[in-house]
């Protein structure tokens, strides 16, 4: 039986490109599953949307592309800057706006496949709601935010696998909203922050391969734990998914320092202009 995955990801119009080269990736690295993708636009345009359909006319594993109407009332007050948009936010929502789905994969538009995630997919979250990488940075922002919990380990939100039915069940939606009302001035990274603050000790730690970011591809900084810098380390060896979190992104070539891993976004980038070649010809 032909394993289904779904992935969401939310998008506004300055993001289109990366999120295509981040779809393609995904498909060029996981012929062997159906993949259904469910994208929450910001504003786009007919034309805008229309031009993911390279992607499901190149890959026949691509089953379907839905586009999702965000609703922007809860989030109006929300922390934002010019690289955090609100809808960053819309990701808290996909619980219920997919309530057919029992698991979900959500990614930033950020990041590129570089490998399998049939692994990924089939993880078990031992009873947790989502599963995460851990932040790269090593923050200390749940004791900064006065969250009562057991671990403080905080992970980055770039990559959720999330167990849709638990998320529900514990009205995860609500609660975060509610934490942005009452909590708004604590949000210094944004959702990353709430969704932090609602589900500690409510995760499951995934290897940082699936979640490579951009402090530990640079080796920034040394984890603490011995076990956990053994498993950055490989992560380094062989991401499966690369973050281009930070400021510093492959498709800014002027005012930013390279990124390391540059080339593999270039290289899909660069495949993603020949299937729409193809496509136009």
């Amino acid at each position: 039986m032909v394993q289904q995955m779904h992935i969401a990801a939310t998008v506004n119009s300055n993001f289109l490109k990366p999120l295509q080269v981040c779809l393609l990736s995904i498909l060029q690295n996981n012929p062997s599953m159906d993949i259904y993708f469910h994208i929450i636009g910001e504003q786009l345009s007919e034309s805008e949307q229309a031009s993911f359909e390279v992607l499901s006319e190149c890959f026949s594993q691509c089953r379907e592309i839905e586009f999702l109407s965000p609703n922007s009332e809860p989030y109006e007050t929300a922390n934002t800057d010019s690289r955090i948009p609100m809808a960053a936010y819309y990701r808290l929502d996909l619980p219920q706006m997919l309530p057919e789905l029992s698991r979900l994969l959500y990614i930033d538009c950020d990041m590129v496949c570089d490998d399998s995630l049939l692994e990924l997919w089939q993880t078990n979250l031992q009873g947790k709601v989502i599963g995460a990488v851990e932040d790269a940075g090593y923050v200390q922002r749940l004791s900064e935010m006065r969250i009562q919990c057991r671990d403080q380990t905080y992970f980055n939100s770039g990559l959720l696998l999330i167990d849709m039915d638990a998320w529900r069940e514990q009205d995860i939606t609500a609660k975060a909203q509610l934490f942005i009302q009452q909590h708004g001035d604590l949000l210094l990274y944004h959702d990353q922050d709430v969704l932090n603050a609602v589900l500690a000790d409510n995760w499951y730690y995934l290897h940082p391969r699936y979640n490579a970011q951009s402090r530990l591809v640079r080796r920034e900084q040394v984890h603490p734990d011995l076990y956990r810098e053994k498993l950055a380390e490989e992560a380094r060896q062989q991401p499966a998914i690369i973050h281009y979190s930070g400021r510093s992104k492959p498709w800014i070539t002027q005012g930013a320092r390279p990124h390391p891993w540059r080339c593999v976004y270039q290289n899909y980038a660069a495949l993603l202009h020949h299937f729409s070649q193809l496509q136009r010809g």
